[in-house]
This record gives C-alpha cells, structure tokens and sequence, in this order.
C-alpha cells in the first residue's frame, strides 16, 4: 500500500495530480468502466417504444430522376480511387513533408464528405441531415486539434 502511494505522490518528482496526462485518462477510465458495467449487467435496458400508428400513412415513390443510376455511383467511385492515388503519391514526396499531416487530413474529409453524400444517400435527403453529419465531422476534427494542443503534441 506504501508502495502505490509513493507512485500516486510523486511519479518523476512530480505529483500525480500535476500531470495533465494522468488527469485526462481518470474520466476516461471512469467512463470505460461504467460502460464495461453496463455490457457485462444482467438487467435488460429497454427504450420505450412509441405507440403503433393508428392511421396508416400513403407511401409515396420517388420520382425516376430524383436519385442516381449506377454510372454516377461509378463516377464516385473512381474520384474517391484518384483521391486515394493522389494520398500514396504525396505521401512519397519529400517536398511536402512539412505539409504532409494536412494534405492527408484534407483529402480524407473530402473522401468522407464524398462517401456522407453519395453512398449514404445525404445528398438526397433533408439539408439538415447533411449539416448535421459535416458539423460532427467538423467537431471531431476540433476536438482532436485541441486534445493534441492540450497535451503537448504537435500536429506537424
């Protein structure tokens, strides 16, 4: 007990609470473990299930232009196949080294946009479904900028 004690006072002459390091990783554990609990629990979680309609609704069919023939799911698919060329290839240039994480990271959001969009049919619902998926993206992408700032790492 002495022993994990001296580990939790004074971890290479600083204490373990000053480290911002350790400090992250608490809630972390914290919440892995309650989620560890929550597979592992025997009792049955339910989501209250809505009501059945008591009218039935029409359903309507798409109009013949309003999605894609498998052509233009081609056409995607061999831009996401130059997109993934052009990241090989300037990963092997040693002129864009300094640049290389940001080329990378742009190329791959294009690549997500461009799979949101066409494959996961967001282009053809509502806009603000299409909002919603971009602005996840765009709160990861924040996120990880600013953990990566936070403890120290550098992005180049």
């Amino acid at each position: 007990m002495l022993e994990l004690l001296t580990v939790v006072l004074a971890v290479d002459g600083k204490a373990f609470f000053e480290n911002p390091a350790y400090l992250l990783g608490i809630p972390l554990i914290a919440v892995g473990a309650l989620g560890a609990l929550l597979a592992l629990t025997p009792i049955e979680l339910k989501w209250p299930q809505p009501a059945p309609p008591e009218e039935e609704y029409e359903i309507l069919d798409h109009a013949p232009g309003d999605h894609p023939d498998a052509a233009e799911y081609v056409k995607v698919g061999l831009i996401l196949a130059v997109i993934t060329a052009v990241e090989v290839a300037v990963y092997y240039v040693d002129a864009l080294e300094g640049a290389l994480l940001a080329i990378l990271l742009i190329l791959s959001a294009a690549k997500f946009v461009l799979v949101a969009l066409w494959f996961m049919h967001l282009r053809f619902d509502n806009r603000l479904l299409s909002i919603a998926f971009s602005g996840g993206m765009l709160l990861v992408a924040a996120l990880f900028v600013i953990v990566l700032s936070t403890l120290g790492a550098s992005l180049v």
